[in-house]
Formats: structure tokens, sequence, C-alpha cells
């Protein structure tokens, strides 16, 4: 199969005959890339589950998870073709807002979590911030967040933490190829990060809560861009699956 047999969603191009198929088929291509732009709230599994349902095509997959708090970029391969491109996706940069809330540690690094630790600070200051961030900078070693869907014999951590069992995931070499400060919050601040495969914001947010010495979490992300594809490109949920369903003349996602 060459790469040309894989297109990347346009919904000039959307009809019957090029996007809906059957089973694992796409009709007259291997497979669609779509550019989806998650909506907060939703797990990654459910934007496949609803995508599986408007197209009629059982092989969906994406191509790099993001949290259900999150929103942003979630590349959906559909068809055959487009589902075994994913793991080019999966390995390279990707980039992310993300705002950090001081003063408060859940044990999700998360807003979805239980609240651990509550502490005063002082209002940020830009200077300070803008030098710590510079430390994170490059090549790190990171800890993996507790609640995460790595797996320690077998079994998914989050799943071993939910269960209340000690959770100490194995630090691992991650890159940080760019960290900049974008704006102070009234409890924090946002920063833009570029990263390599493998990169916990969760984590690095708790990691800057430590070093300020107040903790934090990790209150909003949205990821900006996976590989060479930008929330600019990205289409609405709803949209795609509106458009899906009716090239395919039924109404099976809703």
């Amino acid at each position: 199969m060459g790469d040309e047999a894989v297109m990347i969603y346009s919904s000039d191009q959307m009809s019957r005959d090029n996007l809906v198929g059957r089973g694992d088929a796409v009709p007259n291509r291997e497979g669609w890339i779509v550019p989806v732009n998650k909506p907060a709230g939703m797990t990654s599994f459910e934007v496949i589950r609803r995508v599986r349902r408007a197209t009629g095509v059982r092989k969906v997959g994406h191509g790099g998870t993001l949290d259900p708090f999150a929103e942003g970029v979630l590349l959906v391969g559909i068809g055959r073709g487009a589902t075994r491109r994913l793991d080019t996706f999966l390995k390279g940069d990707k980039e992310y807002l993300a705002r950090v809330a001081l003063g408060i540690v859940t044990d999700t690094y998360d807003p979805t979590g239980r609240i651990v630790e509550r502490n005063e600070f002082e209002p940020p200051d830009e200077e300070a911030i803008v030098s710590l961030l510079q430390r994170f900078e490059g090549e790190i070693s990171q800890t993996p967040p507790p609640f995460s869907a790595l797996k320690v014999n077998g079994v998914r951590l989050y799943k071993l933490a939910r269960r209340g069992e000690d959770v100490k995931p194995k630090p691992r070499r991650v890159t940080l190829k760019e960290l900049e400060l974008q704006r102070l919050t009234a409890d924090g601040f946002e920063i833009r990060v570029v990263c390599s495969h493998g990169t916990y914001i969760r984590s690095l947010a708790h990691d800057i809560g430590r070093e300020i010495g107040c903790g934090a979490h990790l209150s909003r992300l949205v990821r900006t861009r996976v590989g060479e594809y930008t929330l600019d490109q990205a289409v609405e949920l709803d949209d795609f699956l509106d458009e899906a369903v009716s090239a395919s003349g039924g109404d099976r996602w809703k």
C-alpha cells in the first residue's frame, strides 16, 4: 500500500462513495486520517466509538490518547491503511497549551482527581517562572502520574491506583523541546509546551509545583499540534459526524 492511498480529511471530499464503508473497508482507498478537535469531557475511545458508528467502518483508531479533561487535536484513522499509519504519529512531537494551577495538588495531577494537598502561595512572578521553565527544558527524567494507562505486570497503573495500591511508576527519559510562558493567571500561569512522545504534561505541572514549593496541578490542557497537524486544521467532532451520517443516509451516531 502506498501512502497516497491514505487521504487527509477535507469536508469538500465527503461523499457516500469515498468515506462511508462497511467492516474494515473504506471505498476506493486505504483510509482517511481525520484531525479531530476532541472536546473536553470525552474519552478518546468515545470519539472512536462515535466515528465507527457514523461511518460504518470497524477499523478506526487514534494517534495518541488525550485524557478526558483535555481537548484539542486527536488524529483519527479510518480504515485499515490509515490505522496502520497511526504509529508514526504516536512517536512524533506534540504541542500543548497547559494551564498550571498553584497551591492545589490532586492524586491524578489534574482537575478530575481528589485533592490531597492545599497550600498558600505568593502570586507568581513572571521572571521567576521563566527562569524555572528553563530548568525543565531539554532531555529530563520524568515520572509518569500514578493514574495513567501505563502497565505494571500487565495491569494499568490507574487500576492499581483506584484499588488503593501503592503505585510507583518508573522514571523515564523525555524531551521538552520548548517551554514558553504565555501568561500569568489568578491562580498560576499558562505555558506552551513542545515535547517528545511519552511526555506527561500532568507530571510536568506536578513537578513545577513541587519546585516552586506550593504544589500544583494541571487545570487545563489543549493539544494544539500532533506532528504536522495543527488545531487550526482540526474539524469539530460533531461536524464531522454529521457529515459522515449525511453521507451514509442514516442517523447512526446520535
